[in-house]
């Protein structure tokens, strides 16, 4: 499994799905639509049977499909060319080289904003796997094209708020100031200490009232986002910022026959974390047995951008072995294993 030739067909239909909406489909817009359209006359050709649920998610079968791959088709706006696009033509190819495995390619709805599709799936495979660009400079640093998903992090986010007292800037001595935006500075760069041991930590948004240039700020709210491989480690992050979460994720682990027939295929191909969530981890979290393959970022792991890019052949080597894994796991399936 060299990933030596470059897969032509891939590059060219990534291309394709990108020019509708120029990099920006909308979970349920009209662009999504169209990709949808696309991929299922590439599922027929691939001799699967696409068909839409009542989620809108577009499934490409063949016989009884109890292994399942794929991923979505929207994207985030003016985002790159291959999240998401990559799991669901990969998957078509993989399919494609394997005209008598019984399987299944997912091209899931709205997963960047819910997930949505992935949610409301209600047929459920005995073993699903997914490829994506791994969103990170991790491969990039290591010198690898391909990693293997072993987990995805837990998530929390809520925000905190900052009182002080309104003061004319240009009148208030420094030293008589109760400045909001200051107290909240400090308690940004407490975050960013917090985060250690594999653990990520974000203020990604600040919100100060009354928001003007020459006023002392009164209040400041920031919102926090925390994610830990582990749930203790995500407890004890929360705790270690401390914050009240208004929303979570538990983390959720990679196993089964997928993964098993992934590191056989790769036996020395590194394994990560996933900080972001996908599609994979919510079939993962309701019993389905699933693992994700990560393809290497370059450009620093830019993502959600227009600069997000893999190497083609990288590609081809991902394709290589999610089809070999597919065929180990179809295989099984067939025999009852």
């Amino acid at each position: 499994m060299s990933g030596n030739h470059v897969p032509v067909r891939i590059m060219e239909r990534l291309e394709e799905l990108h020019a509708i909406g120029g990099g920006t489909r909308a979970g349920y817009s009209p662009e999504e639509d169209v990709a949808h359209e696309l991929a299922a006359v590439w599922m027929r050709e691939a001799g699967l049977e696409p068909a839409a649920d009542e989620a809108g998610n577009l499934i490409g079968r063949r016989g009884a499909a109890r292994v399942w791959t794929g991923s979505h088709l929207d994207t985030v706006p003016n985002g790159g060319k291959f999240d998401g696009a990559l799991g669901v033509v990969a998957g078509i190819e993989a399919a494609a080289r394997l005209p008598d495995a019984e399987l299944a390619v997912v091209a899931f709805r709205a997963e960047e904003t819910g997930p949505m599709g992935s949610r409301r799936l209600k047929l459920l495979p005995a073993a699903f796997i997914e490829v994506h660009i791994e969103q990170g400079p991790v491969l990039e640093r290591l010198g690898e094209p391909l990693g293997i998903v072993t987990a995805v992090s837990g998530q929390a986010r809520g925000a905190v708020t900052f009182e002080g007292r309104a003061a004319h800037a240009g009148t208030t001595p420094m030293e008589e100031r109760t400045d909001a935006l200051v107290e909240a500075a400090k308690f940004i760069l407490h975050v960013r200490e917090c985060a250690r041991d594999g653990a990520l930590a974000t203020v990604g948004a600040i919100e100060v009232e009354p928001g003007a240039t020459n006023v002392v700020p009164e209040r400041v709210t920031v919102a926090v986002d925390a994610r830990a491989p582990t749930a203790e480690g995500l407890a004890a992050l929360i705790e270690a910022i401390g914050f009240e979460p208004t929303w979570s994720s538990d983390p959720v682990a990679m196993g089964g026959p997928p993964l098993e027939a992934l590191r056989a295929v790769l036996p020395s191909a590194p394994e990560l974390v996933s900080g972001g969530g996908h599609d994979a981890m919510i079939l993962a979290a309701v019993g389905v047995p699933t693992t994700m393959l990560f393809v290497r970022s370059l450009n620093g792991g830019a993502s959600h951008c227009p600069e997000e890019l893999s190497a083609a052949e990288d590609i081809a080597f991902a394709v290589d072995a999610l089809t070999e894994t597919l065929a180990r796991l179809s295989a099984s399936a067939a025999a009852g294993v």
